[in-house]
């Protein structure tokens, strides 16, 4: 019944954690979520020996993996404005009169209770105005979670970031031979690499040399490399392979955009936009030819220019649309 539920839900939420304002500068630390500041949101809490976190972002980016969050942004709303009327009822200290045992549940009471057993499984508190989730909660969601505490930075990462064509960056050799059979491989002559494979059919991509000649580059599906028996480098050319977040080749780079996030590094070579995302473990590019359209696909196991360690270039989906694809 959903009056015995929300009663539970008022009890666990907002009583056994009633509502805060105190928080130090000391508490104070970076929030990121797959190597994007969360700016606007509120910082990190700490209360009680346990760090707290807005939930509305970890809801939002949840909502892109989760089975539980299918509705997107609509599944975010609900439960805030669920979350909004059981801190009302709680404060207001109302209570709903017993409807027996068992009454037929509007599609709202049953979308109302849905929400609030889906809560359930998470420990909330409202402090500084914000609602907020516990930091060891997120894993419950689907998130990995880490606190750099010589950064003072809080991330999470979502499932399967660094992950396609059913590989893990940092997978042995004999993983990705067991995964990708058939690879075609070749020592590593004169660069790093003690290994490059490549997989799949041939794929042939214009870029401009340093003349402003255009060349021909030959491309397979996939080309990986090997340093010290572990994957460190992957790209894709074919549009069969999505990354964890829905983006493959053959979409705009402004789809990308909207996936990973607005805090990137942006380069101009050969002739091909390069958007690069430092993220918690490595990188992940984007190449996209003069159109905007995604060439190329790729994965490293390093950062372009580090993880938290400096300030962003700060762009925007829309300043890229207005600047790059004004011809659309």
């Amino acid at each position: 019944m959903k009056w015995l539920l929300a009663a539970f839900i008022i009890t666990f939420i907002y009583i056994a954690n009633p509502v805060h304002t105190e928080a130090t500068e000391e508490s104070k630390v970076w929030f990121y979520i797959d190597g994007q500041k969360q700016k606007y949101v509120g910082d990190p809490i700490l209360h009680n020996g346990d760090w707290w976190l807005p939930l509305r972002p970890v809801l939002t980016e949840a909502a892109m993996f989760n089975p539980e969050l299918n509705q997107g942004s609509i599944d975010v709303q609900n439960i805030m404005r669920v979350l909004n009327e059981e801190r009302k009822r709680a404060l207001l200290e109302e209570e709903e009169e017993p409807r027996g045992e068992w009454v037929e549940q509007t599609g709202y009471d049953k979308e109302y209770d849905e929400i609030l057993y889906f809560l359930a499984h998470f420990t909330l508190d409202f402090i500084q105005n914000r609602d907020v989730i516990r930091l060891s909660d997120v894993g419950t969601l689907g998130f990995d979670h880490y606190i750099y505490e010589e950064q003072q930075i809080i991330h999470l990462s979502s499932p399967h970031l660094m992950t396609i064509a059913n590989i893990n960056l940092g997978e042995r050799r004999t993983t990705v031979n067991s995964v990708l059979q058939g690879i075609h491989w070749n020592t590593g002559f004169g660069v790093e690499a003690d290994y490059i494979g490549f997989y799949g059919g041939e794929h042939q991509l214009i870029y401009r040399d340093r003349y402003g000649y255009e060349r021909i580059e030959k491309a397979y599906d996939i080309q990986i490399e090997i340093i010290e028996d572990r994957l460190s480098h992957i790209f894709v050319s074919d549009s069969a392979y999505e990354t964890s977040k829905g983006i493959k080749v053959g979409d705009r780079m402004n789809e990308a955009i909207r996936a990973y996030g607005n805090q990137f590094i942006r380069e101009s070579i050969d002739g091909k936009q390069v958007v690069t995302y430092d993220v918690e473990l490595g990188s992940i590019w984007f190449i996209a030819g003069a159109d905007q359209t995604i060439e190329r696909i790729g994965f490293w196991d390093h950062h372009l220019r580090g993880f938290g360690e400096i300030e962003e270039e700060l762009e925007t989906a829309e300043d890229v649309t207005n600047e790059h694809l004004s011809a659309e």
